[in-house]
Parts: structure tokens; sequence; C-alpha cells
């Protein structure tokens, strides 16, 4: 109940206008299981779509199935419904950042990626950790979109000597960022920004 009580805490900041009890227990549980169902998010249909709308939008939960197959993973590819049957799947880097909240009652983005990292041994943990601060601050500015060679620039700035390509390897499958393969910047691939980690 404590955990609960410290996780709602933090959305209650995060989320004045919102029902943080229901998104308490529906957030909770995803960090749990991993893949929740719109079956297993238990309140009015109103309040539901409602809140799955936003976590969907947070990039908290993203739908599970792809309806646009040729984007694969890509979070903007996966349309959300809020229906019977649909499945809805968090982030590695949320779950983190969830499980953080209800230890702590503190919303740590760095934190969440530095327990995903450790998560999947990652031996270059704090290069990778100053990558993301880098990405981060870009993010605060507004910018929500990053490209290879941005995140090529932040490596050069810091003397960083990074795989590049494993870096956004896992970067994507922690879902810290994901590709937009709609939106190309000088023919190059434009990642989003998870904006819960902003």
């Amino acid at each position: 109940m404590e955990k609960l009580n410290l996780l709602r805490g933090v959305l209650k900041r995060k989320f004045p206008k919102e029902k943080v009890n229901v998104l308490t227990v529906m957030l909770s549980l995803a960090s749990e299981k991993g893949i929740i169902s719109y079956e297993e998010v238990k309140c009015d249909e109103e309040t539901k779509q409602n809140l799955l709308l936003l976590a969907y939008k947070e990039r908290l939960l993203i739908p599970v199935s792809a309806s646009k197959v040729p984007l694969s993973l890509a979070w903007e590819g996966r349309t959300l419904t809020a229906k019977p049957g649909e499945k809805y799947e968090m982030p590695n880097v949320i779950r983190h950042l969830i499980s953080y909240a209800m230890e702590t009652g503190e919303w740590n983005p760095e934190m969440a990626v530095r327990r995903y990292l450790k998560e999947i041994s990652e031996i270059e943990m704090e290069e990778m950790v100053k990558v993301f601060r880098g990405i981060r601050e870009e993010a605060k500015s507004g910018m929500m979109k990053v490209t290879p060679s941005f995140i090529k620039q932040i490596c050069e700035r810091n003397k960083l000597k990074i795989d590049l390509n494993k870096l956004i390897v896992e970067f994507k499958g922690g879902g810290i960022i994901s590709p937009c393969p709609l939106k190309f910047s000088k023919n190059e691939v434009t990642y989003e920004v998870n904006p819960s980690l902003v």
C-alpha cells in the first residue's frame, strides 16, 4: 500500500487534472507484468479511455499490435483503439521509472535509464547516461526528435567513444527513443524521445 501511495503522490504532481487513483493501479500493474489488457483497467469507460490515451501520449503504455505492419516497432505505427481485447506494453525503461517512483516517491528518468542499462549488463553505462542527458536537454528545449548525427554530436562534445549503432539499438530496445519511419531529416531516420523521460 505504501508503494502505491508513493506512486500516487508522484502522479498527482505530474498529472494534477487526472484520476490518479486509477492511473496508479494501472501503471503499477503494467510495471509488474510488462503487459496489461484493456479489461484489466478497472473503472468506467470514459475514464479508462482518457487514461489510456494519456498513457499512450506520454509513451507510458504502447498498444501491442502494430496496425501498419511496415512500421514494425515504431510507436507511431501502433494506433490506440482503447477497445476490449486490446493489450498494452510498458517500455522497459518506463517499468524502471514506475518501480523507482514506487520505492522513493520520485520521478527520476536518469535513474530509470541507469537501471535499464544495468539490467542489460551494459558496460558503458556512464557514457550512455551522458548521451541520455544530452538527448534530454535537447528534448527539454522542445525538440522531441533526435537524429543519429545529433547523437554523434553529443558523443563528440563529451569526448565519448561509443558505438553509435549499439547505443541506438539499446535506447530503442529500452523505450528511450523510437524510430519515426515517416519523418526523415537529411536522409536520416528521426527518433522520437520518450516524453515521460523529459
